[in-house]
């Protein structure tokens, strides 16, 4: 049985193996087809199960079987008995660069195998931060009838004579006029971290782009198109720039192992493993 597990921080494949008591005569070829097939995948992969052999004594046996496990490059990790006449039967196999199990531990089962546990140090997603924004709908109200209102109200009807309280009339009326037509609404956002690529000057370009834009949208001249050009264009090479630079890091830090090395390509790649679906005769 074979299980894939996987999410944005974690790819793994577990596969369980139980080999019946005996000497099955084609085991070891079918066990070495298995490894064919799994080292060649990009995730890691943990073999578990009762094999039924006594790795813990020497014989030709257990010598194929370790033979076999050198051989792809795989460690098996028990190396203490889990079977009450105190024989090593259930073991877990990982690629020998494996570094994300921890030492296995044995508990007593309720048959006459005991439970081997290893926990795996898995990272996680960071926890997407998010707040609240407030704003108002300016662009949803009713002119004609906002209009209507400050006519009929106490600025226009009964306008206060001191300047002190005809400030505090202005901001009394006009805010529970726009709590009236353009009521404070509250956004939850999503606080995503940057690209690992963003600096300070890209930023602040983006920003000026940002600014010049709404400046030609708001005057429509030829004048501001070009400059609102200008700064696309220069905001551009910078992140092109400061994207190539990272990625050329990213390579060259990891061009010693070709592992990781294809791990970055595919990342840079956005490449995904395509979904395995099991064989079936009838879709019923």
């Amino acid at each position: 049985m074979c299980l894939n597990i996987s999410n944005s921080c974690f790819s793994g494949h577990f596969i369980c193996i139980y080999r019946p008591p005996g000497h099955p005569a084609n085991f070891f070829e079918q066990f070495q087809d298995l490894l064919e097939n799994v080292v060649t995948i990009h995730s890691d992969f943990y073999i578990v199960g009762d094999f039924n052999l006594h790795l813990d004594t020497p014989s030709a046996t257990t010598t194929t079987f370790n033979d076999i496990l050198a051989s792809f490059d795989t460690t098996q990790h028990v190396n203490f008995p889990t079977h009450i006449p105190g024989h090593w039967l259930d073991i877990i196999i990982t690629r020998s660069s494996c570094k994300n199990i921890q030492t296995p531990t044995v508990v007593d089962g309720l048959s006459d195998h005991n439970t081997v546990i290893a926990n795996l140090k898995v990272r996680t997603a960071p926890a997407v931060s998010k707040h609240n924004v407030f704003y108002r709908a300016f662009h949803s109200i009713n002119i004609a009838a906002f209009m209507a209102d400050i006519t009929t109200s106490n600025l226009v009807t009964h306008p206060r004579e001191h300047l002190s309280e005809l400030y505090k009339q202005y901001h009394q009326i006009l805010k529970t006029l726009l709590d009236k037509h353009a009521p404070i609404k509250t956004k939850s956002v999503s606080q995503k971290p940057p690209a690992p690529w963003m600096t300070p000057e890209i930023i602040k370009s983006k920003q000026r782009r940002r600014y010049l834009e709404r400046v030609w949208r708001k005057s429509r001249s030829s004048l501001d198109r070009s400059r609102y050009t200008r700064q696309c264009h220069q905001c551009n090479r910078e992140m092109s720039k400061a994207k190539s630079h990272y990625y050329e890091n990213m390579v060259s830090t990891n061009s010693a192992t070709p592992k990781q090395l294809w791990e970055c390509i595919n990342k840079i790649l956005h490449r995904r493993p395509a979904p395995s679906l099991p064989t079936h005769a009838s879709i019923k």
